[in-house]
């Protein structure tokens, strides 16, 4: 059995940044300015595989690897009331679903991996927008608490750009420039 560096190299075309991977190409902003963590662009490789966009599943933006784990972050530039939950479990299904097939073509065991789905969305400005925002810091939103507990990922983080730096200085023990 491989390990997840096979896959790393493998895919070693595709690194990137936190920057790059959270870039919003509608409004020319990034969600995340940092460029030191590398990254590998997960939709590029769907895009690359599915060239025909009718054929194309969805996917999240980046992978994060380290030691076992591997994060699945998906960014949005949005208020968490404008994200529809149905694209949110659609990217989690659809591109969880192509990362088994890809690890499993490299005779990569997915058994030996924590997989985690992170929702990075813009933070909360306006006041009613805020409250919200406090209200579900510590909730898994968009619907996606199942997917734990079905044992897809096995942990589901939703929450806004500050949240997210934290919580991945707290459990990478690496910096995080997003703010």
């Amino acid at each position: 059995m491989a390990d997840i560096s096979v896959f790393i190299r493998s895919y070693s075309s595709f690194q990137s940044t936190f920057r790059k991977t959270s870039f919003d190409d509608a409004h020319s902003i990034s969600l995340c300015a940092d460029e030191r963590q590398e990254v590998i662009d997960y939709d590029r490789i769907i895009e690359e595989k599915y060239p025909n966009s009718n054929m194309r599943p969805k996917s999240f933006d980046a992978l994060y690897v380290k030691d076992s784990d591997i994060y699945c972050i998906e960014f949005k530039n949005q208020k968490p009331s404008d994200i529809g939950n149905t694209e949110i479990k659609e990217k989690l299904e659809e591109g969880k679903r192509e990362l088994d097939g890809l690890l499993s073509t490299l005779n990569i065991q997915k058994n030996n991996y924590n997989f985690i789905y992170c929702v990075c969305y813009k933070d909360c400005v306006e006041p009613r927008d805020r409250y919200k925002c406090g209200v579900a810091k510590g909730a898994i939103q968009f619907d996606l608490k199942q997917y734990k507990e079905q044992n897809i990922v096995k942990e589901v983080f939703t929450n806004n750009v500050a949240f997210f730096t934290k919580q991945f200085q707290k459990k990478t023990k690496q910096v995080l420039n997003c703010l």
